[in-house]
């Protein structure tokens, strides 16, 4: 028979009451201490609050860390590649782009610089040769140097050059694009020239020299002669030796930042004798305006240029074809082909936005205004062929080194890849 076992009640109540009496915290006291313990620590005024914000911020941001690809830009603008390259090169031999006319497709060439270490003098020369297989060759000795600091600077020019392909359209503004014709032409020319800065912002240049021009049937494509009568285009299959001369005033109000702000004129005037047949004596003067518009940060230039120009011929005369100056290309309304318009008298305006994506690279939109016409009484706004578009610019030291522009215009849309500046 199991036992039961059983507590007195008596036993159980002692055993309660005894247990008030154990140590450790009571209800009340804990909740006590818990709230001092909260008044202790939190902050007594708002101040302290946004002090610990802050210096629990700080312990948990980690320090700034360059990335891979950012290292390697730093480290490409570090080595000054474009300096080192076009203008020190190697052991003084330097890369070329451009230096032909528009429309000479990709112009590349080796070049050899020798004065980087002297101010007495600098001598440069270059050989080229473009995509359209034309070439050039060019030697100039210039002194002294602009180390020398010298206001007054001369130079010699030897070029010799063979176009084999340059487009011709026909003489006036009504000449049609489908009646696109070629022709060769062969220069050899001596030149010496000097520049001087009369002031701050003054400079003065003449020159003079020797040019032999030869323009004869092109190679490509229908030749002139095939579409034009030869009798009417001035100077074509002909060899003529000139003697010119001119000079250049130019008043630069630019600023020396990068990129420049500020108002650029120049007056332009050359004279060319024909010492061999006497038919291609003529004068040429040129007036031109650029204005440089910093828009607010100065990478945001607006650019704008308006140039004129007026061939006269001797009495009898007549101005040879080759040597007028001609619209369309990449250097004037770029929605055109090159030499699109050609006549003794121009008109061209052009404005620009650009603004610098990097170091090394801007980007522009353009619109370009311009026409050709024979008498002065037309130098006016009517009937001008326009042009728009946009472009990236590859920068060096010595400025634009490639330029890639693509326009529309009413006949088409054209890219055009070059080296050099717009305008």
């Amino acid at each position: 028979m199991r036992r039961r076992i059983t507590t007195p009640a008596g036993w159980t109540l002692a055993c309660l009451l005894a247990g008030v009496g154990w140590p450790g915290p009571s209800v009340a006291q804990t909740t006590t201490e818990i709230a001092a313990g909260q008044e202790n620590d939190a902050p007594a005024t708002r101040e302290e609050i946004l002090r610990r914000k802050r210096q629990e911020k700080a312990e948990a941001m980690e320090p700034y860390a360059v990335s891979n690809a950012e290292s390697r830009v730093l480290g490409f603008e570090a080595m000054n590649f474009p300096a080192n390259l076009f203008e020190r090169g190697w052991r003084r031999f330097v890369p070329v782009i451009g230096g032909m006319p528009s429309g000479s497709g990709f112009v590349g060439g080796l070049g050899y610089h020798n004065g980087l270490d002297n101010e007495a003098f600098e001598f440069d020369a270059s050989a080229r040769i473009s995509t359209r297989l034309f070439t050039a060759t060019q030697a100039e000795v210039r002194f002294p140097t602009a180390r020398h600091e010298s206001p007054v600077r001369g130079r010699v020019t030897f070029r010799n050059s063979d176009y084999r392909e340059l487009r011709f359209f026909g003489l006036g503004p009504d000449t049609r694009s489908n009646e696109r014709s070629t022709y060769q032409l062969r220069q050899r020319a001596v030149e010496a020239g000097a520049d001087a800065e009369v002031g701050r912002f003054v400079s003065v240049a003449a020159h003079g020299g020797w040019l032999r021009a030869e323009a004869d049937e092109g190679f490509f494509g229908p030749s002139l002669e095939e579409l034009f009568e030869p009798a009417g285009v001035p100077g074509f299959e002909t060899t003529t030796d000139y003697l010119h001369y001119g000079a250049t005033v130019e008043l630069d109000l630019r600023d020396t930042t990068v990129p420049e702000a500020g108002v650029v004129l120049r007056g332009e005037f050359a004279r060319y004798d024909d010492r061999d047949l006497n038919r291609f004596d003529f004068n040429r003067v040129a007036a031109e305006v650029q204005v440089h518009v910093p828009l607010g940060v100065r990478s945001r230039v607006l650019a704008l240029r308006a140039r004129t120009s007026r061939s006269v011929a001797a009495s009898g005369g007549e101005v040879p074809f080759y040597l007028m100056e001609t619209l369309g290309g990449g250097t004037t309304i770029r929605g055109f082909r090159e030499f699109r318009f050609r006549d003794a008298r121009t008109l061209l305006l052009s404005a620009e936005y650009r603004w610098e994506l990097w170091t090394y690279l801007d980007f522009a939109l353009f619109a370009d205004a311009g026409k050709v016409f024979s008498e002065s009484s037309e130098l006016d706004l009517h009937n001008l062929e326009t042009a728009v578009g946009f472009g990236l610019r590859g920068h060096g030291p010595a400025g634009t080194v490639i330029r890639f522009d693509l326009a529309r215009s009413r006949e088409s849309i054209k890219l055009h890849i070059g080296g050099g500046p717009s305008f």
